[in-house]
């Protein structure tokens, strides 16, 4: 039998075209029809269509199962349907191609987004993604076709629901926009290096633009990673030509691009509008090719949804944020045994914001659930930053709930030389992508030699790469201890460092304030220890980054040590060396500008809405009451707190976690000034209407709902309808609710023709609306040829469209 990982990297594969696309030219997708049932009701159409890719050429075929989860099927009543229509899609592609090939199973996002962006849970998310894959298995499937996410966080539910019931390939793709981001602010390079670290086969990017954009998205994954990639594009971004949805890539067009994408790709495929005319010429050109080898430069990578941090192997030293740690905090405890992350939400905006690039996370207090409060402030920390994480607990419950509420990959602190530490924490860094602390001691204590700790450094580093770990994402700390107590060993842990660069040369780090604990002065001794550490070869320190002499000193020490090679970093700083990242701090403050007095009332709920602090921002906005009217509240202090959010936003420094967060902040202030509105008026409108609508036949919401949450947070009065709405629904809710204006939304190229159909409805009726129209395959070119008013490429720009126009 052939083995797919056999044949992986060694020659080019070619995957499949678009199934949709050939179905819709079948006339099989009708209105309310479910595209996966189609496997059950004309199973002679899908086989068909796999054949005639497998006769142009392909070698993977895709099963027709795409939206075929617990979620997406119950929007058609088909929720019960699970497994039989995964097992026959299966069973269909593998009657086609027998011995010929391969077949995948497809698996697309659910629709739901991952707390804190949406309410869904990974685990929840994770089992619905267990439920699809099951039938596939048991159909015998070869491989698993992750297409199209959006959210690098159910991406990875996806890859952890499989691991978790067979070790078959995993081919892990997102789909990115003309910007080169997700909707959710994932850059290709951060996407990388988070999913290469799990245990998948191939990486890559699929749909949502054409060859010559994705081509760009893939080449910058290809600088970062050496995992083999896919490339997937749509055949161009779609028009509307006489009434229909048209794709201006051709075959000849399209197969132009192979030479381009065999520099890198190890599986070239189709996407939206490509057919096998499309892939009939691209297997001309590539298969049987060799996959090129690529090499990059090594470093431990460890990254946030939209930042990634690069660590030792000659990069600057990276200064660890220490300060998200109850010991020694009083208020700090008090919060967590409280259940409150308001204060780990304030201390991670002050770390960031004095330049620390990574934050460490530690829950430990007594008598609490460690598990949950890890998870919870987790979550927290990443609605108001944007840096990487180390999930710091002895507890391996509590750092398994740090890994699934992480967005990208992080650091465990730690794993120690015991045999009872690396059997609990190794496979967990391996099942969700995550790199480790290695504390070189065991059972039996911190050994007083340098070589001693290097032997059990040596035992880590073997079992974790049995585990599947690299060496690039072990990180050793040589432990610094307290030169109070006995020096010797302080220098001890220098030495350590300097036999972990001579033998392995992988990254290393220390836990600073450790070293001058017990002194006076604490501040000079850590300073001159993290000299002499940077000198011997340490690479990341977890540190207090409040502490400017710590900043002199690494940037000093940086340039040095050639870690500066052109000195860039050190002149950069030179003007004013203790401002550490003060670039970003000005002009984050310069957007925020609080019109208000610091601290006081005002202030605190304007900051609320930056933050997206949904615990406190009920109990100021009942304490405003006292003091002002319900719209003085609205207009003067919550919409200029979400206008600045807007600004966060187009100025790359807020993603739309976070401007998700202070949306939902502001709607719990509004949904109590609204009962204070209805208190003393006879209506609760508060704004101007608008009905938002996803049109019939799409079954996707979630950039409709989007972009609804925010037009009611900036204070119109929204009629959401839902998805798969009718035209005469439509219309109705727009005559009875005497709606201002409508928002149409579609994701799909099939359905976006169904927006012209709403607005023809709403011309011939001659209603008096502004017609707005978006979604991932709209453009503003259609959205001109089908007559609506507006277009918006996004949330925020919808936004202001409202309040210019309706």
């Amino acid at each position: 039998m052939r083995s797919f990982r056999d044949e992986l990297g060694k020659r080019i594969l070619i995957l499949d075209g678009a199934m949709g696309t050939q179905l819709q030219e079948r006339g099989l997708l009708k209105n309310g029809v479910c595209p996966d049932y189609l496997n059950i009701t004309h199973p002679k159409d899908i086989a068909e269509i796999h054949k005639s890719y497998l006769e142009a050429g392909a070698d993977i075929i895709v099963t027709n199962t795409f939206g075929a989860n617990p979620i997406k099927l119950k929007e058609f009543g088909l929720e019960d349907k699970v497994y039989e229509i995964n097992f026959k899609a299966v069973k269909i592609a593998k009657s086609v191609v027998g011995d010929k090939g391969f077949v995948s199973l497809s698996i697309g996002p659910t629709g739901k987004f991952i707390e804190p962006v949406g309410e869904a849970e990974f685990d929840y998310i994770k089992e619905v993604f267990k439920k699809q894959a099951q039938p596939a298995v048991d159909a015998g499937v070869d491989l698993f076709s992750l297409e199209t996410f959006m959210d690098i966080k159910e991406l990875k539910a996806a890859i952890v629901a499989i691991r978790e019931i067979t070790e078959k390939p995993i081919i892990a793709m997102m789909t990115f926009a003309e910007d080169g981001r997700t909707i959710l602010g994932t850059p290709p390079e951060v996407f990388a290096k988070t999913i290469e670290a799990m245990d998948v086969d191939v990486i890559g990017a699929n749909c949502s633009v054409g060859p010559d954009l994705l081509n760009e998205f893939v080449k910058r994954m290809a600088s970062v990673t050496d995992k083999p990639l896919i490339i997937q594009p749509n055949a161009g971004i779609p028009r509307l030509v006489d009434g229909k949805t048209v794709f201006p890539v051709g075959p000849e067009e399209f197969a132009s691009y192979a030479f381009e994408f065999s520099e890198y790709a190890a599986i070239v495929a189709g996407c939206c509008g490509t057919s096998p005319a499309h892939i009939k010429l691209l297997s001309k050109k590539l298969k049987g090719k060799p996959v090129k080898k690529r090499s990059i430069e090594k470093a431990t990578v460890l990254t946030s949804r939209t930042e990634l941090v690069k660590m030792g192997y000659s990069n600057p030293v990276v200064f660890i944020g220490e300060r998200l740690n109850p010991t020694g905090k009083k208020l700090l405890k008090q919060q967590l045994k409280e259940g409150k992350t308001g204060l780990y939400r304030k201390e991670a905006i002050e770390q960031v914001e004095h330049g620390a690039s990574v934050l460490d996370i530690n829950v430990g207090v007594p008598m609490i659930d460690e598990p949950a409060m890890m998870k919870k402030c987790v979550l927290a920390v990443e609605s108001v930053v944007n840096v990487p994480l180390v999930i710091d607990s002895s507890n391996p419950d509590a750092i398994e709930e740090g890994l699934k509420a992480a967005d990208g990959k992080v650091l465990i602190n730690s794993v120690n030389g015991s045999d009872e530490s690396m059997e609990r924490i190794l496979p967990l860094a391996r099942k969700y992508g995550a790199a480790i602390l290695a504390l070189l001691l065991d059972e039996t204590g911190i050994p007083s030699k340098a070589e001693e700790r290097l032997a059990i450094l040596t035992r880590i580093v073997n079992r974790a790469r049995e585990a599947g770990i690299k060496e690039e994402d072990i990180v050793a700390d040589a432990l610094a201890l307290t030169v109070g107590s006995d020096k010797a060993r302080a220098l001890e842990s220098l030495k350590t460092i300097k036999l972990i660069k001579e033998q392995y040369n992988i990254t290393t780090i220390l836990g600073l304030s450790n070293v001058s604990f017990g002194m006076p002065n604490r501040k000079l001794i850590n300073a001159s220890y993290l000299a002499m550490a940077i000198y011997n070869g340490l690479d990341s320190a977890i540190v207090n980054p409040y502490d400017q002499l710590l900043w002199q000193i690494k940037y000093a020490s940086d340039l040095i040590v050639d870690r500066d090679r052109d000195a860039s970093i050190y002149i950069s700083k030179s003007q004013d060396i203790t401002l550490q990242n003060q670039t970003v701090k000005k002009k984050k403050l310069e957007l925020i500008s609080s019109p208000f007095e610091k601290n006081s009332l005002e202030d605190r709920l304007f900051m609320c809405v930056i933050e997206g602090n949904e615990e406190e921002i009920e109990k100021l906005t009942r304490e405003a009451l006292k003091k002002y009217k319900p719209l003085d509240i609205s207009n003067d202090i919550l919409i200029p707190a979400l206008d600045v959010v807007g600004k966060l936003y187009d100025k790359g420094i807020y993603f739309l976690p976070q401007m998700i967060k202070s949306a939902n902040a502001m709607k719990k202030a509004f949904n109590i000034l609204k009962e204070e509105i209805k208190k003393h008026s006879s209506s609760a409108k508060s704004g101007k209407t608008i009905v938002m609508a996803t049109v019939k036949g799409d079954i996707h919401d979630i950039g409709k709902n989007i972009v609804s949450l925010l037009l009611e947070t900036n204070g119109f009065e929204i009629i959401d309808l839902g998805k798969n709405v009718d035209e005469d629904t439509i219309l109705k809710a727009i005559e009875e609710n005497h709606a201002d204006a409508v928002g149409l939304s579609a994701l799909m190229t099939t359905t976006m023709v169904n927006m012209k159909n709403v607005i023809d409805k709403i011309k011939m009726k001659g209603l008096n609306v502004k017609i707005m129209v978006g979604g991932a395959a709209v453009t503003e070119d259609f959205a001109k040829k089908i007559g609506a008013d507006f277009y918006a490429k996004d949330a925020i720009e919808a936004v202001r469209i409202a309040k210019q126009n309706v």
